[in-house]
């Protein structure tokens, strides 16, 4: 008999995670999906046209809570994140851009980059085009270096004059600010609303203190060369949830 009350606690817990939201009233389907609005605890019109798409990729039962990223949606979109291919980090059942466009493209829906709004979301504001406004990356993610441990370059990089602003790419909170990070630099590492640490190295200037909140788009710091740098960049990495481990990160998306 333990094993079977085992086994019903179980279950509760999965229903419950889901269901609580069941009663509410029922959001409506986004015709466009914003990617800043897909997030876990997320309840809005556009984790519900993403909960369509999941219910015919890998068969997600979404009954329960339609419009709510919980946890079965989460599990969910990990799956469609490794049939895309993607695996460790990359596949945290988190939507980053790339996999999110390919299940619309698949499933019959556009997807925004930018900021929510609308679907009872996002609102403006919460995400930023750059962690360095008014640059682009002058060197991306993934490219082959055997000068680094793992192999390969580890984020994106922003070029830019020492002392230019960097920012947030997200609201959240700070975890770390400091000078200890070696190769680094001084860097901060943000957790943002989303789940993601974001890594920010190199810097001149740390304009912010472990612990504190900020909002999308706040300066936190400023572009240096701290650490291991040839010249003034931001260098810029995304890591799933939990503490920073080298190397356990996926081209940045917010």
């Amino acid at each position: 008999m333990a094993g079977i009350g085992n086994v019903l606690d179980s279950v509760v817990e999965l229903f419950s995670s889901e269901s609580s939201e069941s009663s509410a009233p029922s959001v409506q389907r986004a015709a466009v999906v914003s990617l800043a609005d897909v997030h876990p605890g997320a309840k809005n019109g556009s984790v519900l046209t993403v909960q369509e798409a999941l219910a015919k990729a890998v068969g997600l039962d979404y009954a329960s809570a339609p419009g709510t990223f919980g946890p079965r949606t989460k599990a969910a979109y990990a799956t469609w994140q490794h049939h895309l291919g993607y695996v460790g980090s990359a596949a945290d059942g988190v939507p980053g851009l790339t996999s999110l466009k390919k299940l619309g493209a698949e499933y019959g829906f556009t997807v925004r980059a930018g900021a929510g709004g609308g679907d009872g979301g996002a609102s403006k504001g919460d995400r930023v085009a750059s962690p360095v406004p008014g640059h682009r990356i002058s060197q991306p993610y993934g490219v082959p270096n055997a000068h680094y441990q793992v192999g390969y370059h580890t984020g994106d990089d922003y070029a830019a004059p020492a002392g230019t602003a960097v920012v947030a790419v997200r609201s959240g909170t700070i975890q770390w600010s400091n000078a200890d990070g070696r190769q680094y630099g001084n860097w901060i590492g943000l957790r943002a609303d989303n789940g993601r640490l974001y890594v920010y190295c190199h810097l001149s200037r740390r304009d912010v203190l472990s612990g504190q909140k900020v909002k999308a788009g706040q300066r936190i710091g400023r572009v240096g060369s701290t650490g291991n740098a040839t010249g003034p960049h931001l260098h810029f990495e995304d890591h799933p949830s939990g503490p920073f481990v080298y190397g356990h990160e996926r081209k940045p998306a917010w």
